[in-house]
């Protein structure tokens, strides 16, 4: 039995950027399959399906990646369990610039938003070679609920986003699924923050800026009822430091009650992504044993998955604005450090 170096050929993108995944294997062949990426979001009205090759090199695996074109041209089909049916339309993309991969690559786009609750079924045919058509299913789950921070608040007669101190210890308090009566089919949540400002470059000169922590993989607890997520004191506070560096000048954001420049992401995914990510997340990967692969496409290798967001805005406190220079905020009269 020959052992072979298998390099999986694909740049995920779209969602988790573009990567290369050596994986030992024993096989008495290199049989060619389809790597497949998707993922159905229920925030947005196009899902793509990323379609790759698996090769074999005994050379360098980058060098070949960027100079070979692993896109398949196939019939991508999806359909739910009424019968109602997608087909995807292929669209050229360019690849991720940092990445060493082809320039271009094809994907599918499936012009549909899923519902939660809904079962998915994905078909990808091969005309050329039947021997690699996949197919996958997905039961797309309910999006959490967010307890706090709240939607909406009233400061008198004037709607409000709710505002947080970055400076104390926040807790971040959701249910599953708004349906509470019903099975939760989330099998974890990922949270993240943004935060969109104006970086003061120059006199009368701005450029936009993006702060983003996360995402944060927060595994579903069945035996409670609500779940939480804690920062400590000041921990969100530092992130956003020393990623903003306000000791380099001035930001600029709007600080309007119903501003969106802050915000919270709560997605709920389904166990096929949460294994797959699990499977491949650095932190618990021993890159120096045989890294077992998971997929759930029949016949093939990838993930075919869904997630459901919820999304909160909300306000920041004054000495989290003073302490990261923003808007030129005052000093508050009470104690405000990083320490």
């Amino acid at each position: 039995m020959l052992r072979q170096r298998y390099v999986v050929g694909i740049v995920w993108g779209l969602m988790v950027g573009g990567c290369s995944t050596e994986v030992d294997l024993v096989a008495p062949e290199a049989r060619e399959r389809l790597v497949v990426y998707g993922i159905l979001r229920t925030d947005s009205d196009s899902q793509y399906i990323r379609i790759g090759k698996l090769f074999v090199t005994r050379g360098n695996a980058a060098n070949y990646a960027s100079q070979n074109d692993l896109s398949v041209k196939a019939r991508v089909r999806l359909r739910d369990e009424s019968g109602r049916e997608w087909l995807g339309i292929p669209e050229t993309v360019g690849k991720i610039p940092s990445q060493p991969f082809y320039p271009i690559h094809t994907v599918y786009r499936l012009h549909m938003r899923p519902i939660p609750r809904q079962r998915y079924f994905l078909h990808i045919e091969v005309p050329e070679n039947p021997s690699l058509n996949v197919e996958a299913t997905t039961i797309v789950p309910s999006p959490p609920y967010l307890a706090r921070p709240e939607s909406i608040v009233y400061l008198g007669p004037t709607p409000s986003y709710p505002s947080i101190d970055l400076t104390k210890k926040i807790i971040f308090t959701f249910f599953p699924q708004y349906e509470s009566h019903l099975p939760v089919l989330a099998a974890a949540y990922e949270l993240s923050f943004f935060f969109h400002y104006r970086k003061v470059v120059a006199p009368g000169d701005t450029q936009q800026r993006r702060f983003g922590l996360g995402p944060i993989r927060v595994p579903h607890q069945p035996t409670t009822r609500a779940q939480a997520y804690t920062f400590a004191e000041k921990a969100l506070l530092r992130q956003a430091y020393a990623s903003i560096q306000p000791e380099t000048g001035m930001s600029l954001y709007d600080a309007s009650p119903l501003s969106q420049a802050w915000g919270l992401d709560l997605t709920a995914i389904d166990t096929a992504l949460y294994q797959y990510l699990r499977a491949n997340d650095p932190a618990t990967t021993d890159f120096t044993t045989v890294k077992p692969e998971y997929t759930n496409i029949r016949n093939g290798l990838g993930v075919f998955g869904s997630a459901a967001p919820a999304r909160r805005y909300f306000r920041i406190d004054p000495c989290s604005e003073y302490l990261l220079r923003l808007n030129n905020a005052p000093r508050p009269y009470t104690t405000c450090n990083l320490e």
